[in-house]
């Protein structure tokens, strides 16, 4: 405990929290008074005084804490605060008015939460939506036409929020091709892509193909059929074998699509090796008179066993057709396979003998003739036929005649009605000359006593023997007969018709006999 100056003891001061600034100030200023008049006092009276100031203090401190409830609290600084009297009671405890400041910004708390959580839940939303798509879809060309649902796992949650600028109604899926669109999936534009592909490769058959061994491929592409692909194919050869020795093989053609896809197709091959030589036929020595035309071609046929039309080459570079002599002609024939064959012959050029007949004057006279039998219209065969006909009843045999030349003989049997096998064979081809018809002379051979000629000639595509002469015992003329007919007629224990077969072309060997209406010169209704 403090002393006062006096020597008095002095009890603490204490603090009353529930009193105001102000109670605590006129405590103060109490305590001073009362201290001074105890003082003045002095000594004599300690406790009544100390009783008295307690009493006093109790009940001005009431009042004063009634007051302070009815003003505002004022602050005092901490210079002016004075200690409370050891003695008072425990100070009134202060009690802060209840605040409401801290609920607007809870409240903007719980909304900022709520944004962040229902963002938060549409981007999850969003995202697991988008993720249903798929971005690029690729289907097989000449497919069924694509739909939109074909780029999602699963239907979207509101598929009326998702749309695209992709007609795909009109896609060509038989074509193959990249198309770029976009998906809008609830407003957000997503960049998609379908891809037409064609990855099934070509399909074909292979045809059997013949060749020989010295011909090239065909073209492939004529080579498979039931090419079946939705674009165009090419065909090409891959792996040619060597055939030059003839066989059966097999050769793949590859077939490629327009978009890469192959397919090897085999295709059967049958080749044959041709080593067999054309055959001249017709090739005979040749008489000519200076100043006429010469045919080096008239009676010659080439034929082959695989070739059907042999290559004929004839060289008369030898030959002086202005000079007389004997020279030398030789027949060339060459086949596909590369193999060839020759014939030589002479031609015997002189010049003309007195008497002679120009060719041109012979044909003029067949064809007065020719005019008088045909009519327009006709057949090779009918044509033909009126031909030998009228030789055979118009020109009547005798035994000799004086011509030095085939022109002479021709013409004079023309205009004197007469002549015999020579004048008449040869009257024979100077009307089917003019005619057109391919025609050459058959000489007896061998013979024996006398020498025999008749035509051959080609009608309907095939040769023919045709004997206009007059003979003996025999009253009509043979025309279209096979070589086999030829030599199998036998009249008077004799034939006849021996020649040089290997010397001519092969003559048909179907017989056409029972068409012929002989007597009337016509063919018979089959």
């Amino acid at each position: 405990m403090k002393k006062t100056q006096n020597g008095q003891e002095q009890m603490p001061r204490q603090r009353n929290a529930n009193s105001s600034a102000a109670g605590r100030t006129t405590g103060n200023a109490v305590q001073q008074n009362a201290s001074q008049r105890q003082m003045q006092s002095g000594p004599q009276q300690p406790q009544r005084t100390a009783q008295m100031m307690s009493r006093q203090q109790g009940q001005r401190t009431a009042q004063q804490v009634q007051r302070t409830s009815q003003r505002p609290v004022q602050r005092t600084y901490r210079s002016q605060q004075r200690q409370a009297p050891a003695y008072a009671k425990k100070p009134v405890q202060k009690t802060a008015a209840p605040s409401y400041n801290f609920i607007k910004p809870l409240m903007i708390a719980v909304t900022a939460l709520l944004v962040i959580l229902a963002g938060v839940r549409g981007y999850l939303f969003f995202k697991d939506e988008n993720g249903l798509l798929k971005n690029e879809v690729t289907i097989e060309a000449g497919s069924a036409k694509p739909e939109l649902s074909m780029f999602f796992e699963q239907e979207p949650a509101i598929p009326g929020l998702v749309s695209s600028n992709l007609d795909f109604d009109s896609v060509n899926t038989a074509l193959p091709q990249t198309i770029n669109f976009n998906i809008s999936i609830y407003g957000k534009n997503n960049a998609c892509k379908l891809i037409i592909a064609d990855t099934v490769p070509p399909a074909g058959t292979g045809i059997a193909q013949s060749i020989f061994a010295c011909d090239a491929l065909p073209d492939a592409a004529g080579c498979v059929t039931g090419i079946d692909d939705i674009t165009d194919v090419t065909v090409t050869w891959k792996d040619v074998p060597d055939m030059s020795s003839g066989g059966s093989f097999i050769v793949s053609a590859l077939l490629t699509d327009g978009c890469g896809n192959e397919t090897v197709v085999g295709v059967p091959f049958e080749v044959t090796k041709d080593s067999s030589a054309p055959v001249i036929e017709g090739a005979q020595d040749l008489q000519y008179y200076i100043g006429d035309t010469v045919s080096y071609r008239n009676g010659i046929s080439v034929t082959d066993d695989y070739d059907t039309a042999p290559s004929l080459e004839i060289n008369t570079d030898n030959v002086i057709l202005t000079e007389e002599g004997t020279y030398e002609v030789v027949y060339t024939a060459r086949d596909f396979s590369g193999n060839e064959a020759s014939e030589t012959v002479s031609i015997k050029v002189e010049k003309k003998p007195e008497g002679y007949v120009e060719p041109e004057v012979v044909y003029a006279a067949a064809k007065e003739i020719l005019d008088e039998i045909t009519e327009p219209g006709m057949t090779e065969e009918e044509i033909a036929l009126q031909i030998v006909w009228w030789c055979r009843y118009n020109i009547h045999f005798i035994l000799r005649t004086y011509s030095n030349s085939w022109t002479e003989a021709a013409y004079n049997a023309f205009k004197t009605r007469t002549g015999n096998c020579f004048s008449t064979a040869y009257a024979v081809k100077a009307l089917l000359d003019v005619a057109g018809i391919e025609n050459m002379i058959i000489e007896r051979y061998p013979y024996e006593t006398a020498t025999h000629f008749w035509n051959y000639v080609k009608l309907d595509g095939q040769w023919y023997h045709c004997d206009a002469t007059w003979r003996e015992g025999y009253d009509s003329y043979f025309f279209m007969y096979t070589t086999k007919e030829l030599l199998d007629f036998w009249q008077g224990g004799w034939n006849g018709f021996q020649f040089k077969q290997d010397k001519f072309p092969e003559s048909a060997t179907k017989s056409v006999q029972s068409r012929i209406d002989y007597k009337n010169h016509t063919f018979k209704d089959e």
